[in-house]
């Protein structure tokens, strides 16, 4: 990013993500209700973030057209206790978005998890909160009086300039560590599912994409030090996008699983459509050809056994049809009782595997 105005840059970039993270949410809600599922306290922690980003981005904009991505000697002096402004309540809105969009992901696993890993989440959930929570009330209270954390040219005293710093770039390490832990977890919970492996990995793959969120914390981490360049209006930019990067690659990862969970389902109804059109067909076929088999006889009795390998369901439908004078009785005499009985197994979708889906 060498040009001189960064500002272009800047919106292009924030808008585009705070987009593409909303429609991946819109889908993931859309996709709950369709399935007729309720929404959970995940849904929406992860729709107040998405707010929180378009908050900071809408912010962002009012930045740059005052100077932001501009030098600082090209920027009207006049416009710098309004950036000032502006910044501290683009940051916080940006720290709540990042906080809250993590807190979402946590309280979708512990839906997945038991006994001491539970604890262990809401560990994450409630320091992440509170870390974070510090970082967006030390922008406000660093100096006396608040006026001077916005205005640099009003009378007061502040902290140490390294202090706050310092201690963002903590917090945000913290939740970029944090991210990656929630992006490794579901390899320990899927792993252990009754489950083709195959179907292990594309699932854990899926709630892992939360990685490249952490990715995008470590990377806002480092610029964090840039705040205290003279030159802020310019060298800030990196910070802006990172920071609005990490809120919103964190709510894609977290619609993503669901998604998946959409399109799994939707080939599962068009398999077991064109089974049931197929087998129509074929019914249809054998009455038409007037051949007797032992699936056309409309005088046996059938028994249809529907076996599933966790919650189970049994469907047993018997024909009352049956006819004691049987032509092949009467034929020969020596056939006392002819039942001929279908049996048809279907395989669902194991308990777990269940479980997984439901929580997502």
């Amino acid at each position: 990013m060498d040009e001189e105005n960064r500002g272009p840059r800047i919106l292009i970039t924030v808008w585009t993500l705070t987009g593409l993270s909303g429609v991946l949410l819109a889908v993931r809600l859309a996709c709950k209700l369709w399935a007729k599922r309720r929404l959970w306290w995940d849904d929406y922690v992860l729709a107040l973030s998405w707010f929180m980003l378009v908050g900071s981005i809408i912010l962002v904009t009012l930045s740059v057209s005052l100077g932001l991505g501009k030098h600082t000697y090209l920027v009207p002096p006049q416009n710098f206790g309004t950036l000032g402004l502006i910044g501290n309540l683009t940051g916080t809105f940006s720290i709540l978005a990042a906080t809250w969009s993590k807190t979402s992901f946590a309280l979708t696993l512990l839906r997945l998890m038991q006994g001491r890993m539970q604890y262990f989440l809401w560990f994450i959930i409630v320091t992440i909160n509170i870390f974070m929570g510090l970082n967006a009330v030390f922008m406000w209270i660093r100096c006396a009086p608040v006026q001077k954390t916005w205005n640099p040219f009003a009378y007061g005293t502040c902290w140490d300039p390294e202090v706050y710093p310092n201690y963002g770039m903590f917090a945000a390490g913290y939740s970029a560590a944090m991210e990656f832990i929630l992006a490794l977890l579901p390899w320990k919970i899927i792993w252990g599912l009754q489950m083709k492996r195959k179907e292990k990995v594309g699932v854990a793959l899926a709630m892992s994409m939360g990685i490249f969120g952490g990715v995008t914390a470590v990377m806002k981490t480092i610029e964090i030090p840039l705040l205290a360049n003279p030159d802020f209006t310019y060298v800030s930019a990196p910070l802006v996008i990172w920071g609005a990067a990490e809120s919103g690659v964190t709510i894609m990862a977290a619609s993503i699983p669901v998604l998946r969970t959409l399109f799994r389902d939707l080939n599962t109804i068009s398999r077991k459509y064109y089974k049931d059109s197929s087998g129509s067909r074929t019914a249809t076929m054998t009455q038409r050809s007037g051949v007797m088999s032992r699936y056309g006889d409309p005088n046996a009795n059938t028994v249809i056994v529907s076996a599933a390998m966790g919650p189970y369901t049994e469907d047993v439908m018997t024909s009352s049809s049956w006819s004691e004078k049987s032509p092949m009785r009467e034929s020969h005499g020596q056939i006392m009782q002819s039942t001929e009985v279908m049996v048809a197994v279907e395989y669902r979708k194991g308990e777990e595997r269940e479980g997984v889906a439901r929580a997502l």
